[in-house]
């Protein structure tokens, strides 16, 4: 199905002397465990390889290594100069940050003192994505919204190559998976990406060992926070909506940051009878970001499309530049017209409080 372009990017790489791979801020399971993935694949061919997260490597990230040094700033690579750059899991070319979006824009590095002048003779652009929005960006686009995680496209690339999903690279394919996935239980879970699954497991990955480096190591404090939320979180719309919000005061007060919520906007749908979980997320005085989430049966992209956001489905997110009540107002109004607009009871109701 990708033949064509796989060797498209076989053949980048059997030239290039040196990788950069790009991946968007706030970088979740997917977008680092692609990153390492193709991170490895690059080295197999025997290219100079960095990978760019403007926001950094999370914390909590289960992967016993990265195989590649990472930079958050173009200053950092120095006489780094790519000859082919990958852009994993960016939905649009903002994603990677301002000076990949300019990359991507002009083809070029900005120079190390930052200034207009770009430096290098051209930059080959690989955009691997799975976001339906995806603009094809690239000047080779490996974009499938039918994979459930960017990380799938990674892997299936390694296997056309001949490279087997064991050791480092089958735990960041299967990294990619799982949390995309919600470790196959969401509904962009499809028999591929369970039999790739079941091809790294089959190919030696200690799923046990995995999991517990992946799930069982919060801190105290990110305990505490989840017990919090949890306490705050309303029901709109006869219970179809689950809203929770977040202040940059409670953040400050537990000592945590915006990665300790990953995840938690999936589980406000866990209450019987919600259709989209709602969690809105205060990053300044009127700055929010919000996260919706849906069994599919709920387009929450069309929403964040609104406010220039995006995604899947049944997963997306946005920035809404209002204070913290006026945008969840704001939100909510909107996703209650749909659901009105669907059939829904009268969405205005709070249940719980």
């Amino acid at each position: 199905m990708y033949d064509d372009i796989f060797k498209s990017v076989k053949g980048l790489l059997d030239k290039a002397g040196r990788v950069l791979i790009a991946t968007h801020v706030v970088a979740d399971g997917d977008a680092v465990g692609s990153s390492a993935a193709l991170a490895l694949i690059a080295l197999h061919f025997g290219c100079d390889t960095r990978i760019f997260m403007r926001t950094g490597l999370p914390s909590e990230v289960p992967l016993r290594s990265m195989p590649a040094p990472i930079v958050r700033y173009c200053a950092e690579l120095g006489d780094f100069v790519p000859d082919v750059a990958f852009f994993v899991d960016c939905g649009d070319a903002r994603r990677a940050g301002p000076e990949m979006e300019r990359l991507i824009l002009k083809r070029s590095l900005p120079a190390p003192e930052a200034g207009e002048e770009g430096r290098g003779p051209g930059v080959t652009v690989v955009n691997i994505d799975h976001h339906a929005a995806n603009p094809m960006f690239g000047d080779v686009n490996l974009v499938c919204e039918q994979c459930a995680a960017t990380a799938e496209l990674v892997g299936l690339f390694a296997e056309y190559l001949g490279l087997p999903l064991t050791g480092d690279l089958g735990e960041a394919v299967y990294y990619g998976l799982v949390t995309d996935t919600g470790n196959f239980t969401f509904a962009n879970t499809h028999a591929g990406s369970l039999a790739l699954g079941a091809r790294i497991l089959a190919a030696g990955l200690d799923v046990a060992d995995f999991s517990k480096r992946c799930d069982n190591n919060w801190s105290l404090g990110r305990m505490r926070l989840w017990g919090t939320l949890m306490r705050g979180v309303n029901l709109f719309a006869d219970g179809a909506i689950a809203c929770c919000t977040v202040s940059r005061r409670l953040m400050e007060e537990f000592g945590l940051g915006n990665e300790d919520l990953e995840g938690f906007a999936s589980w406000l749908r866990r209450v019987k009878g919600v259709r989209v979980g709602f969690l809105l997320r205060e990053d300044g005085p009127e700055n929010c970001k919000i996260s919706l989430r849906s069994m599919g049966d709920f387009d929450v992209r069309a929403v964040t499309a609104i406010y220039g956001g995006g995604g899947h489905v049944s997963a997306s997110g946005a920035t809404v530049r209002l204070p913290l009540a006026q945008a969840q107002a704001l939100v909510l109004k909107e996703i209650e017209d749909r659901l009105r607009a669907d059939g829904s009871a009268d969405a205005s109701k709070i249940l719980y409080c």
